[in-house]
């Protein structure tokens, strides 16, 4: 999987393994079943979620790069969990009403257009079970998002809608959340 990665020059776009531990630790506390991940990339956090289901586990992930697609899936047959992953190819703005006959759902990871955080977040508060966790990576956009003004590096949209999904985790009353201090922020957040 990694050597996919750094051949296809991205390796870093995805989770950290310090991450991936943490997203393993928090799916065994909850004993999640029924995930949905929103940015599959090439399946390195599909993996690590995967690799911590149970046999009857199921995760749902959605990737709209149809070669990113391709990549995964050959890594998620490499590493013997296969059977547990349903791929999605498309925009998951337009595919996650899609899975709501599977819900509810005990965990949404998001690591996917960084602009349409609270768009996911949204569907995950309406479509996670009581206490279901949603967890979202790079949240603090290499901690960017805490400038008064945007900066060059970001575009206009990533930078005010991830003020935004960090603003409704801190203060919607349906979530109760933090973020993590890894390297890109990583937020962990329970449904109430």
């Amino acid at each position: 999987m990694r050597e996919r990665l750094v051949s296809a020059d991205r390796w870093g776009i995805n989770i950290s393994a310090n991450e991936g531990k943490i997203i393993q630790f928090l799916i065994s506390l909850a004993k999640a079943k029924k995930i949905v991940e929103v940015g599959t990339l090439f399946g390195y956090s599909t993996v690590w979620i995967a690799r911590s289901l149970p046999i009857d586990g199921r995760v749902w992930t959605i990737e709209r790069d149809h070669e990113a697609v391709r990549q995964a899936r050959k890594g998620f047959e490499g590493c013997g969990v296969a059977e547990k992953i349903v791929q999605l190819e498309g925009e998951a703005v337009d595919l996650l009403n899609g899975l709501s006959a599977h819900g509810p759902f005990d965990m949404i990871f998001i690591d996917a257009n960084k602009s349409a955080y609270p768009q996911y977040l949204e569907w995950a508060a309406d479509h996670i079970r009581p206490g279901g966790l949603i967890i979202a990576d790079n949240t603090l956009l290499g901690g960017h998002v805490a400038a008064d003004e945007k900066p060059e590096s970001l575009s206009r949209a990533q930078y005010t809608e991830m003020r935004r999904f960090n603003d409704l985790i801190a203060n919607d009353s349906r979530f109760f959340g933090t973020i993590l201090p890894t390297d890109e922020g990583l937020t962990v957040a329970i449904r109430r």
